[in-house]
């Protein structure tokens, strides 16, 4: 039995080694039909820095799961200002919500008549981001960024290198009035007069106080604007509308600047940056139906009006006060017609689908058409008075001092507003010894006591 059991036979043995053989045989078949790979393998995409990461998180520069870390020009600096200031951040993530939702497991199974009519409506988050997101059909104005913005970098920089080459020269750096002013001074501020000398025919003053600013903060207040609002603007409308819309927002500024506050000067460029807000305002009412996000831009744009509003009311009631909101509102009003009359249309880029609503655009920018000129002839109109008169002003004037002079005002032993027309006023106050200047605010809150 012993002996049987060493040498019987192993059939089973043998079945499975012929087995093994056939599969061994098959997977050396298999493996050399196979082609041989004759590139190199490879290699393991670096993953980018924490900051990088958290770079490409804020600017949402389509970093979906897909960006090739490799590749230096979808990741350069360059590329990802681009997105940033795109104004296309929204867009993408409700593209991207929208294919997540796509891919979502959907339960299987018979369903109801609510669910059935669930499921053929199309699937959307239902978060704040898409509950302000708006049908559009055709062309859609955040995808519309064919500029660059040149002219808002280049007015950013000649306003910053002004100022800084004025303020080195003055003893407080950073509070210091200066700018185009410091080169010509005196000479390049809006003004309508200075005493009784007649400025309102230097009308270089219109475009150059913008280029003068009463410290850094104003100015970084200024330029920071100018940026936010303006690169937006620049590369849909393209760098002469901007341009236009910019400087012609400057001499309307200063317009409604001469007739509210004519008695005062005036710098700084917030009348332009007045105006390209203005001019989105423009924009949205143009291209209302290409716009996705219409209504948050509405709500932003109102609310920053208004708070302007509440600004203008409370700074009204201070002597102190230093922010000319006339020229702003100036800026704003010329930045909303001149968007609607020449701001870029996405209709007109689509007159066949759009007709109906370009025939009410062309009446619409003909009754902002003739409001602007009529606008514009009635400043004209009072500016040509002599001497200048604000609407405030109950009387012209173009002089103002306060005087101590117990003989002319014999109750109150205290110093006195006066204001005259002509020389001959003023040469008979002169002539007084307690003659001293003062700002014509102080005098508004404390009252006129002499008016020729």
């Amino acid at each position: 039995f012993t002996s049987m059991a060493r040498v019987a036979p192993s059939h089973d043995g043998k079945d499975m080694d012929a087995g093994a053989r056939l599969r061994d045989l098959r997977d050396l078949r298999n493996a050399a039909r196979q082609p041989k790979s004759t590139t190199a393998p490879v290699a393991a995409k670096a993953a980018p820095s924490r900051c990088r990461r958290i770079w490409l998180s804020f600017v949402d520069a389509d970093c979906d799961g897909d960006v090739d870390w490799n590749d230096a020009e979808a990741v350069s600096s360059a590329r990802l200002a681009e997105h940033f200031f795109s104004g296309r951040g929204m867009d993408r993530r409700f593209q991207r919500q929208l294919r997540s939702e796509s891919r979502r497991p959907r339960q299987r199974g018979p369903l109801s008549d609510g669910e059935a009519r669930e499921e053929a409506q199309p699937q959307v988050h239902r978060n704040a981001l898409i509950m302000f997101a708006s049908k559009v059909t055709g062309k859609v104005i955040e995808d519309q960024d064919d500029y660059w913005p040149i002219f808002v970098i280049l007015e950013a920089l000649l306003t910053f290198i002004l100022w800084v080459i004025g303020a080195t020269s003055e003893e407080e750096f950073f509070s210091a009035k200066a700018g185009l002013d410091s080169i010509f001074p005196g000479r390049t501020n809006m003004a309508t007069h200075q005493d009784c000398a007649d400025l309102r025919f230097q009308v270089w003053r219109w475009l150059t106080y913008q280029f003068s600013h009463s410290g850094l903060s104003h100015l970084g207040l200024n330029i920071f604007m100018l940026l936010v609002v303006g690169i937006r603007l620049e590369r849909y409308h393209g760098h002469w509308r901007t341009l236009v819309i910019f400087n012609l927002g400057v001499i309307c500024a200063a317009f409604n600047f001469a007739v509210i506050d004519g008695h005062a000067s005036l710098i700084g460029m917030s009348g332009g940056v007045y105006a390209l807000m203005g001019m989105t305002f423009g924009s949205l009412i143009l291209n209302w139906h290409d716009t996705r996000y219409r209504r948050p831009e509405l709500f932003m744009l109102v609310l920053l009006f208004l708070l302007d509003l509440a600004f203008a009311y409370f700074d009204s009631t201070s002597a102190d006060s230093e922010t000319s909101h006339s020229a702003h509102f100036g800026g704003y009003a010329a930045g909303v017609i001149l968007g609607v009359l020449v701001g870029r249309n996405l209709d007109e880029e689509e007159q066949i689908q759009h007709a109906k609503t370009l025939r009410c655009e062309r009446i619409l920018q003909g009754i902002f058409a003739s409001t602007g000129a009529v606008a514009l002839l009635l400043v004209f109109a009072w500016m040509a008075q002599w001497p200048p008169r604000t609407l405030s002003d109950t009387t012209p004037w173009c002089w103002n001092r306060q005087v101590f002079n117990q003989s002319m005002f014999p109750d109150e032993f205290r110093y006195h507003c006066v204001r005259c027309q002509d020389q001959q006023c003023i040469s008979m106050f002169e002539a007084m010894p307690n003659t001293e200047k003062v700002s014509f605010r102080i005098c508004q809150q404390a009252g006129w006591s002499y008016s020729q």
